[in-house]
């Protein structure tokens, strides 16, 4: 039931044996961040269609497609890893 973006306690530690207590930690918030990222489409799963807001898996490998129709005029991607339809 936790939310994004929430504070929801804050606690410190300290260690403990049977001679001694150690000194408490500096106080600490347990709390879940909100955060936002995006898809790149240029990068993603060949099979992954990324607009906007939305992904799409497309079993047809739709993406593949696109590459190899681009290669084909002259406009396709380097051989780069990074530039991989499978990355």
């Amino acid at each position: 039931g936790l939310k994004f973006d929430m504070k929801y306690m804050n606690f410190r530690v300290r260690a403990c044996n049977k001679a001694v207590a150690g000194e408490f930690s500096e106080p600490v918030t347990l709390e879940t961040r909100a955060f936002m990222f995006r898809l790149d489409a240029s990068t993603c799963h060949q099979n992954l269609r990324v607009e906007e807001l939305s992904v799409e898996w497309d079993a047809t490998g739709g993406k593949l497609q696109d590459v190899k129709a681009r290669e084909k005029d002259g406009k396709g991607r380097t051989a780069s890893p990074a530039n991989s339809p499978a990355r």
